[in-house]
């Protein structure tokens, strides 16, 4: 082998383990005490790094849409909950009917609550499928069962 096809080959091996090491990693979530908290390996994750990364994936973007909406939902739940809340007290202090009040905030409660859930388990699966794309796209080097030398394994 002349020199030239050794530097092909160096240099040929050198970019396949490069490209090895430069695989996205999985994003893990941990509830933390204002929220939750994204990390990919050992980095720390910010609320909008990691919708970058939910949207760059067509399968987890389908189920980071729908939890977005859906936590938009519960906010508003919440803030109707908070003003039922404030005219329940207006109500009291008043000694007026409180059972609208009453009413509203355990219907907003509720709703706000089925919402947050369901928010919660498509940031799970947006989560899961993001990482199950991880080992579908990727190729890594592989030792060859047949003798001396790698093989790529798609």
């Amino acid at each position: 082998m002349n020199s030239s096809k050794i530097f092909q080959f160096v240099t040929l091996v050198t970019f396949m383990f490069a490209l090895q090491n430069s695989v996205a990693q999985e994003i893990t979530v941990f509830q933390g005490m204002w929220g939750d908290q994204f990390y990919q390996d050992k980095d720390k994750m910010t609320w909008k790094e990691f919708g970058m990364a939910m949207d760059s994936n067509p399968a987890s973007e389908v189920y980071w849409s729908k939890a977005k909406k859906q936590y938009g939902v519960t906010f508003a739940a919440a803030t109707a909950n908070l003003g039922f809340g404030i005219w329940y007290l207006v109500n009291e202090n008043n000694d007026n009917d409180t059972t609208a009040p009453i009413i509203g905030f355990a219907g907003t409660a509720v709703v706000g609550s089925i919402f947050y859930c369901l928010a919660n388990k498509n940031k799970k699966d947006a989560i899961l499928e993001f990482n199950d794309s991880l080992g579908k796209t990727t190729y890594r080097l592989v030792p060859s069962d047949r003798g001396v030398g790698l093989a790529l394994k798609f």
